[in-house]
C-alpha cells in the first residue's frame, strides 16, 4: 500500500492507475471519507533533425507533464468514476519530423473528456514533443475551476518543464536538465549537433543533491545513445531521457525515454536515420481515508 499524501488515517487503500489508451473505473469502497488523486499526463517525445552528411543540429526534447492533486469528500462523489492516463509521446524515428506530444489524464463522472463531466485534468494543453531542432514546450498548468466537479474538492496544480533545444549545427552539444530544479519531472535532454568533420556531446540530465542523486548521461562518444531517465513513486520525482550524440557519418545517437511523466531525448545529428526517446507514460493514483 502507499500512503501517497501521508495523511495520518487508520485505514487507507491507494489504487495506480497506468496509460492503457482506454477508459478505466474506479469504485468507491464502503465508509470511504476523503478521496486523494494524483493526476500526471505523459511527456512529450523526442525529435529527429535532417539527416545530412554536411551540418546539422541535434533534435529537440520533449516537455514533461503537468500535475494536478487533490482531496474530496467521498460523499460527493458517485459510486463510479472514470479515468483516462495519457500515454507519453512517442519520439520520432523519421529523419527531419519532431515527436509525438504525450497525453492529458483526465478524471471524470463519465468517460467524457468535456469540462463538464471532468473532476480534473493534468493539464490544459499536452507535453509537446521535440522538433527537428528545438525544444518541446511545458504541459501548460490545468485550470481545475474549468472543470464543473473539480470544485467540489481542494486542488493544487503545477505545470511542466520545457524540453531543451538541439545542439548547434557547428558539432554543438546538446543542451542539459537538471533534476529537481523546479518541479518534480523534467523535460527531455537534446541531442548533440555535427559537422562534416566535428560533432556535439548529447545533453545530461545533471543530478539532484538528494533523492535523484544519479546523472543520466548524454552521449559522448560518436553516434552514442541517450541514457534513459529514472525515477521513484514514493516520493514522485523523475527524469527525462538524456540526449544522443552526434556523428560525423552514420546513426546519430538515440534519445534516452523519459519517466513517467517526463520528456523523451533528442536524437544526435547523423547521416542515417535513428530513434528519439518516448516521453514517459502518465499515472493516476488514487488513495481512500476511510
Amino acid at each position: 500500500m502507499i500512503d501517497v499524501f501521508n495523511i495520518p488515517s487508520s485505514t487507507q487503500n491507494t489504487i495506480t492507475f497506468y496509460a492503457t489508451g482506454d477508459w478505466q473505473t474506479w469504485n468507491k469502497p464502503r465508509n470511504a471519507k476523503m478521496i486523494e488523486i494524483f493526476c500526471l499526463g505523459g511527456g512529450g517525445g523526442g525529435g529527429h533533425p535532417t539527416i545530412s552528411a554536411a551540418a546539422v543540429g541535434g533534435g529537440g526534447s520533449g516537455g514533461s507533464s503537468g500535475i494536478v492533486r487533490g482531496l474530496i469528500p467521498a460523499f460527493l462523489l458517485p459510486d463510479t468514476i472514470y479515468i483516462l492516463v495519457g500515454k507519453g509521446g512517442g519520439g520520432s524515428s523519421t529523419s527531419g519530423t519532431g515527436g509525438s506530444s504525450g497525453g492529458i489524464s483526465y478524471i471524470a463522472l463519465q468517460p467524457s473528456t468535456s469540462e463538464q463531466t471532468l473532476i480534473c485534468k493534468s493539464s490544459t494543453v499536452a507535453a509537446s514533443p521535440g522538433g527537428l531542432t528545438t525544444a518541446g514546450a511545458a504541459a501548460t498548468i490545468s485550470v481545475v475551476a474549468l472543470s464543473a466537479f473539480g470544485n467540489l474538492g481542494l486542488f493544487t496544480s503545477i505545470a511542466g518543464v520545457v524540453g531543451s533545444a538541439g545542439g548547434a549545427n557547428t558539432g554543438g552539444n546538446g543542451s542539459n536538465q537538471i533534476s529537481l530544479s523546479t518541479n518534480l519531472t523534467t523535460g527531455g535532454a537534446s541531442g548533440g549537433g555535427k559537422t562534416a568533420s566535428v560533432f556535439g556531446s548529447g545533453g545530461t540530465i545533471t543530478a539532484a543533491s538528494v533523492i535523484l542523486t544519479n546523472k543520466v548521461d548524454g552521449g559522448v562518444a560518436a553516434g552514442q545513445n541517450g541514457g534513459d531517465g529514472y525515477g521513484t513513486l514514493q516520493p514522485f520525482c523523475g527524469t527525462g531521457g538524456a540526449g544522443g550524440a552526434g556523428i560525423t557519418t552514420g546513426q546519430g545517437g538515440r534519445g534516452g525515454n523519459g519517466y513517467y511523466g517526463c520528456g523523451g531525448g533528442g536524437v544526435g545529428g547523423g547521416s542515417v536515420t535513428s530513434k528519439a526517446g518516448d516521453g514517459g507514460d502518465g499515472l493516476v493514483i488514487i488513495t481512500v481515508i476511510s
